[in-house]
């Protein structure tokens, strides 16, 4: 565990860039600014998702076993959850519920970017999981 007092500063420049890109997943990239895997943090897990402009939404979201918020930093979509699409842009806030499906959509001329935050210790404790994936 890290030392509470010690405060941990990154950008995403610092951070090495993640992706997914399929028909069942839809296309993001994301960068992981805080999150016990990468920094010596604990508590939350937080970064930067980017969705490019053009992408195909995938058939259905995705869930994990802890809630998850999205705050949008750039770009116009929506944020898909439980199937109900509903528009958000610069200063929208989604808070998603665990085990609840959902997934963002840009709908807009520029990428839709977004701070995720989980309340878990590191990324690698949270639990995804596709339903348009599972046979």
């Amino acid at each position: 565990m890290s030392d509470r007092r010690h405060a941990v500063f990154r950008t995403i420049t610092d951070c090495p860039t993640e992706s997914w890109s399929s028909p069942t997943r839809g296309a993001v990239t994301w960068w992981e600014l805080i999150g016990g895997d990468t920094t010596p943090t604990h508590d939350i897990t937080a970064g930067v998702a980017e969705i490019p402009v053009g992408s195909a939404s995938p058939p259905r979201g995705h869930h994990h076993d802890a809630a998850e918020l999205y705050f949008i930093i750039g770009g116009q979509g929506e944020g898909v959850v439980d199937g109900h699409p509903t528009s958000v842009a610069v200063g929208s806030a989604v808070w998603i519920p665990a085990d609840v499906e959902h997934f963002a959509r840009n709908t807009g001329d520029e990428p839709l970017r977004l701070l995720y935050v989980f309340g878990r210790d590191k990324f690698s404790d949270v639990h995804y999981t596709f339903p348009g994936e599972v046979q």
